[in-house]
């Protein structure tokens, strides 16, 4: 039986996950079977655990008959977590800064520094996001992710963006969860919808023309209280954080996001990029698909449903397309993908 241990939450790491890291430390070369005898736990739990954490680089798998497992060097693996994170406190720091200093404004005049509006309750802050909408004129920005004031479905915004009002959103991968989320984004993306991912997002928001900007005043649900800030320095530094993360994220391409036909490739044609690895023309639309949805961080549950299939038949997908990459990990999937411009 296997202790449980917290040392390694901080970097994203259960303690299951833990757990069963340190008993493939302690076993190098064991398999899932042995797993389960020490430690109790069902196949399929052990076997997701290994699947994360082969993706934080903590584990590598031995192919052979039956695939053992085994612990990369824990020194670099961990090392390399805490860079990531270190990385990730130091944006934090910078949007601090930023808020900080946008936040000294509030006290000031309305005339002179802004207005602000306590927005008491989701449907005060849903009437509001609606209202914005029906005032934009050139933009609206937004930072999309869950909990949700409204229906996921925006109905006004294919109008708006008939009518020349630019829409850009930056997605979370909890965004995409639910089903149906995909073809949503792909007909706003086909209406002119400009859409980007990202991991995670510091809080939702709109913006409307650079000018007004609603969002909640904390991210628990539901969202009891939200902030309606008008023609204030806030709003100056909302848009530079919408404008930073914008050139961080992913952009999203239709064709990979949305059922679409596509022109099959002539019998027995097959390419390769200069490295050996497969180049688009030899990859279908679904594999590519899978991999901006993977590249998107969508978890294997969210895809599986996406795509319309099971998640053991989802895996075994994506073991053959990581075999093709020569990729070990997502991560390194989604850069080779990104190198031969699969994605």
């Amino acid at each position: 039986m296997f202790e449980d241990s917290r040392a390694l939450e901080v970097v994203g790491i259960s303690a299951f996950d833990e757990r069963i890291y340190r008993g493939v430390l302690a076993c190098p070369g064991i398999t899932v079977q042995e797993l389960v005898m020490r430690s109790g736990e069902g196949a399929g739990r052990i076997q997701a655990s290994l699947s994360r954490l082969r993706a934080k680089g903590l584990v590598s798998r031995l192919w052979g008959r039956s695939p053992r497992w085994t612990v990369t060097n824990p020194g670099t693996a961990i090392r390399s977590l805490v860079r990531g994170l270190q990385s990730e406190l130091d944006q934090l720091t910078d949007t601090a800064d930023e808020l900080e200093a946008a936040f000294r404004t509030v006290g000031q005049d309305p005339e002179e520094g802004g207005q602000f509006e306590v927005l008491a309750g989701p449907e005060e802050q849903a009437r509001w996001y609606v209202r914005l909408q029906q005032e934009a004129k050139e933009e609206v920005l937004t930072f999309d992710c869950p909990p949700y004031v409204l229906d996921y479905h925006n109905p006004l915004q294919t109008d708006l963006l008939r009518s020349g009002v630019r829409y850009r959103t930056i997605y979370v991968p909890e965004a995409f969860d639910h089903a149906g989320a995909l073809h949503e984004v792909g007909s706003l993306i086909k209406a002119g919808e400009e859409a980007r991912v990202l991991p995670r997002l510091p809080f939702k928001m709109a913006i409307v023309d650079r000018w007004r900007a609603v969002m909640p005043m904390h991210m628990d649900p539901p969202l009891t209280r939200g902030v309606l800030i008008s023609g204030s320095t806030m709003v100056v530094a909302l848009v530079e954080l919408f404008e930073r993360l914008w050139r961080e994220a992913l952009p999203v391409r239709p064709e990979l996001w949305h059922d679409t036909p596509t022109t099959p490739e002539p019998a027995g044609k097959t390419t390769e990029s200069a490295d050996g690895g497969p180049d688009a023309a030899e990859l279908g639309p679904e594999d590519r698909r899978l991999l901006a949805l993977l590249a998107a961080g969508l978890k294997d549950d969210a895809i599986a449903r996406q795509l319309g299939t099971s998640p053991r038949s989802l895996r075994r997908r994506l073991r053959h397309l990581l075999d093709q990459l020569n990729a070990e990990t997502r991560f390194q999937a989604g850069a080779q993908a990104s190198r031969r411009d699969l994605v």
